[in-house]
């Protein structure tokens, strides 16, 4: 990261990061309030959310193929100029179908944007010689845009201004999108090969050494991360009565991030040998540590401890994932790789989520609530096994394993 094209790259990406994720943020934070002060009945409230969302995390899935054919700073453009004018559409939109349109034209804007800020990223981590340093950046970026834009976003819906938020988070786009464009335009990036779009591209992926055991590592990380905003949370609110806490330890997490990303990064880069996978094994053991701290501390101290060493196994596994899967595919079809890799971290997470909460509330209702996190904790320690195992019966990933990324 010594040469000054590479230090703008890095900074031009890190900004836009924190521009369109201020305007995501301040969006989901107060779209229901938003569609609340509309009119729309709870029913149709619902629809829409759900609508906004699916199209923000799959819209990407079809339109991958067409993405790697086309040069990342224009699909980012696309994807934020389009985001853009759903957001105006929003702001106009007075009745249910016109604001379905708007929410799903934004959505898809917001897919694109983010799948090819991820081409641009991986693009500029080749240049790097610990990716990983890159990716740990833009993870910062994202956690100060979501540490600042919702409680900015709620104090201004507080004050009646709903409209005046959704032309900030358009104009934030926008701007990030015009931006990203003209400075890495100037940067000379080649654009990507030939070659007709295909849904091919996606069974094809499947066939590249590595790639569907690298998957489910990464469906397990996201699947013990999942605990964070759903077990934790009824944890904290339910089981010690202390719901006003609970916000306190969500900024706790970010702030972690924050500050001490870099440093857990360049230490474990370090120790490490610039392995991810040995990173992400890692990452599992200190997810168990921290599983383990609500059934060894009492009370809120328990809560503490846990965001404390969960946030160390995050820094340690996001940035992981990133590097681990451009060692695996290369320069090709960067752009449906991403979009797999979604498919997987979506469903670790959800699910992961939904079951955690299904499983603490029906032990806790047979008192066993404490066997939960140990529970969790050996599920990590499994995880690590499973790891291990995958790695040592795919070629890929041994070669991987074998060198230093």
């Amino acid at each position: 990261m010594n040469s000054h094209p590479v230090r703008r790259s890095v900074l031009y990406i890190t900004a836009h990061y924190i521009m369109t994720y201020l305007g995501y943020y301040g969006l989901v934070s107060t779209l229901v309030v938003t569609l609340n002060k509309a009119g729309f009945s709870a029913e149709r409230i619902a629809m829409l959310v759900i609508l906004f969302t699916l199209t923000t995390k799959a819209a990407k899935i079809p339109l991958a193929p067409w993405l790697d054919r086309m040069a990342a700073t224009k699909s980012v453009l696309i994807g934020c100029v389009m985001a853009a004018v759903g957001f105006l559409l929003l702001y106009s939109a007075k009745d249910f179908y016109l604001t379905a349109c708007a929410l799903a034209l934004s959505g898809t804007g917001i897919s694109i944007n983010a799948l090819a800020s991820k081409q641009l990223a991986a693009a500029t981590s080749d240049m790097m010689d610990n990716r990983a340093k890159l990716f740990s950046i833009t993870y910062i970026g994202i956690n100060i845009a979501a540490a600042a834009a919702a409680p900015l976003a709620l104090y201004l819906a507080a004050k009646g201004q709903y409209q005046l938020v959704l032309i900030g988070i358009a104009v934030s786009y926008c701007v990030a999108g015009v931006v990203t464009f003209l400075n890495f335009g100037k940067l000379g990036m080649k654009r990507p090969g030939g070659g007709a779009p295909s849904f091919l591209a996606y069974w094809k992926l499947l066939y590249v050494p590595g790639i569907p055991p690298f998957l489910l590592i990464n469906f397990f990380c996201w699947l013990l991360y999942g605990q964070l905003f759903n077990v934790l949370a009824l944890y904290v609110s339910e089981t010690l009565a202390q719901p006003g806490k609970l916000g306190w330890l969500y900024t706790l997490n970010a702030l972690l991030v924050i500050g001490l990303q870099l440093l857990v990064t360049h230490l474990a880069h370090r120790w490490s040998g610039g392995k991810p996978l040995g990173i992400v094994r890692s990452s599992y053991a200190t997810f168990a540590l921290a599983f383990i701290m609500p059934f060894m501390l009492p009370g809120y101290t328990g809560a503490l401890a846990f965001v404390l060493l969960f946030t160390f196994a995050e820094m340690m596994f996001a940035p992981s994932m990133d590097v681990l899967l451009l060692s695996l595919i290369g320069k090709e079809s960067r752009a449906v790789a991403y979009s797999v890799l979604s498919i997987s971290t979506a469903l670790g997470e959800s699910l992961g989520g939904g079951m955690g909460v299904a499983v603490y509330r029906w032990m806790a209702d047979y008192g066993h609530a404490g066997q939960f996190w140990l529970a969790l904790a050996g599920l990590s320690l499994l995880c690590i096994a499973v790891a291990y195992v995958l790695q040592e019966s795919s070629a890929g990933l041994r070669a991987q394993a074998a060198g230093a990324v």
